[in-house]
């Protein structure tokens, strides 16, 4: 069982991606979404650099800040890979991924959401890739009491939810756990409930946003607003089951509209 604190994050309400949902880290519509019905957000790294812009405006709504998503810092051969076969450069990137926890701990945050890489390296076999992914992971455990949480992203490595869970039990932390969004669970071809059923208790958060999975589209990472794509709101409703969830979706033109139409889709409004 995980001794993790539960501090500034443990409302079970609501939360938001408010830089996914409006596409910027400023001018955030806090009062506007709580009046909805959110009453947490997620961050990402980049908003720990300045947390002036929303944090005493969330602190005054009593938003809790519920995790914070590290994808921004996971983009392999741009800004960071747990699996990159170049020793200094994860060194790095789980450094910054420490830094990260540090600041975490300074505000009360208490999860963390990280992705393997999207493929394994030149010269580097999926099992060395595994094992790089798994050794990063124990760091980021060791290094507080912050929860880390691996979430499969589209066309990476250990992308299932079978392939997270295993990646998960290897790790053999308290602090790592796994967290499920959603729409990647679609671009997989897992419903949600499934992908929850399989992931059991190591799971402890979820991201919430929808997908085009008709056949013959291209399966693009589009982050729509549920009830937008191929999302069925009782397999969405019973991944939720009480957990943790945010909405990760993204609408720049009329965010607090569709994150009102999101909450209403799933009945939560």
């Amino acid at each position: 069982m995980c001794g993790c604190r539960r501090d500034a994050g443990a409302t079970k309400g609501p939360a938001v991606n408010v830089q996914y949902l409006t596409g910027s880290t400023r001018s955030w519509p806090l009062e506007e979404l709580y009046e909805a019905g959110f009453r947490g957000i997620e961050v990402t790294p980049e908003c720990l650099a300045d947390p002036g812009r929303w944090l005493p405006a969330s602190r005054a709504l009593g938003m809790s800040i519920v995790a914070v998503n590290a994808m921004s810092l996971l983009r392999p051969y741009l800004t960071g890979s747990l699996t990159d076969n170049v020793t200094w450069r994860r060194r790095e990137t789980v450094a910054r991924l420490t830094d990260t926890l540090g600041a975490m701990t300074e505000l009360g945050i208490p999860r963390l959401i990280v992705a393997p890489s999207r493929l394994a390296e030149i010269y580097q076999t999926p099992d060395e890739a595994r094992q790089l992914l798994v050794a990063g992971l124990r760091t980021l455990a060791d290094a507080g009491d912050r929860e880390v949480l691996l979430v499969g992203a589209p066309f990476r490595l250990f992308w299932s939810s079978s392939a997270t869970a295993s990646v998960v039990d290897e790790v053999a932390r308290p602090n790592v756990g796994a967290a499920l969004d959603v729409g990647h669970a679609l671009l997989a071809d897992e419903q949600p409930d499934a992908a929850a059923a399989v992931l059991g208790a190591r799971l402890r958060y979820v991201q919430v946003h929808d997908a085009d999975i008709r056949p013959g589209r291209m399966r693009v990472d589009q982050h729509f607003v549920p009830g937008d794509g191929s999302l069925r709101r009782e397999a969405l409703m019973a991944a939720l089951a009480g957990r943790q969830w945010t909405l990760n979706a993204t609408a720049g033109d009329d965010p607090v509209g569709a994150a009102r139409r999101a909450l209403a889709w799933m009945g939560a409004g």
